[in-house]
């Protein structure tokens, strides 16, 4: 569907003059409930004996009762999406009330003005008594100002607990814990010694060996380089070069002598 820009514009200002209506209602209401209070203190001069003020109680109060229906339905559908249920169940049950109200209300006035009865005769062709009527229409009233209120008050959720974390026990050493901690030492340290026999060679027999090895390698690769040697024997390069120097001078002076 396609949608117009004048359309929404409307449908905003619709929206804020429901909104201001609805915070103006409060004001309204407080109004209409001094004024009634005062007319009972009164024994009926304030409202009973006085036209003006019947006028102006009447349309404060269907103003600030009736204009307000939409802001409730509003209210009550953001409150669920909000996730506040007391708020949420508050805005339903006055949505319902007022809407339950200006039905019989506007049922009423339906049909007196068809079929041109007096308003006492169209309250026959209701279902619900005047007096219920009135009764609803006043806790409505009550709630709209106790709705007000809740507006303006934050609930807040209760943060969940969160465990105290609990300090690691300490370890107490022991002498027979440091017994066993010597042993597992001393077992780590022959069974790294008994996979490394290179470690153990002293430094004449660790030479003679890697001399032999570059000689047995050199024999099978005779054209094999420094750096070839070095990482077939994984060797460094100075040690295979040392060593193969000595094979080719050995080798040299063998054949001197067989000469």
């Amino acid at each position: 569907m396609k949608h117009f820009s004048s359309i929404e514009k409307l449908d905003t200002g619709i929206l804020y003059i429901l909104e201001l209506v609805s915070s103006l209602s409060i004001i309204l209401l407080a109004f209409g409930l001094i004024a009634s209070m005062a007319n009972v203190l009164t024994k009926g001069s304030v409202l009973t004996d006085n036209l003006i003020m019947q006028r102006i109680w009447a349309w404060t109060q269907c103003i600030a009762i009736d204009a307000s229906v939409a802001g409730t339905i509003i209210r009550t559908f953001r409150y669920h999406a909000a996730g506040e249920k007391v708020k949420t169940w508050l805005y339903g049950l006055l949505s319902a009330l007022l809407l339950f109200t200006a039905a019989i209300v506007s049922n009423i006035e339906s049909v007196q003005q068809t079929l041109n009865v007096t308003l006492e005769t169209a309250y026959v062709h209701v279902f619900i008594p005047v007096e219920a009527l009135i009764w609803v229409r006043s806790i409505a009233i009550v709630l709209l100002i106790v709705a007000h209120a809740m507006r303006h008050v934050q609930v807040e959720k209760p943060e969940s607990a969160q465990p105290i974390p609990q300090p690691a026990p300490s370890l107490a050493l022991t002498p027979e814990l440091l017994d066993n901690l010597r042993l597992l030492l001393s077992q780590t340290t022959v069974s790294e010694e008994a996979n490394s026999p290179t470690l153990l060679l002293t430094e004449g027999e660790q030479g003679a060996n890697n001399y032999e090895r570059v000689k047995a390698y050199m024999l099978a690769h005779p054209e094999a380089k420094v750096r070839e040697v070095a990482e077939a024997l994984s060797i460094s390069t100075s040690t295979a070069n040392k060593w193969m120097r000595k094979v080719v001078g050995k080798s040299e002076q063998g054949e001197q002598t067989d000469s």
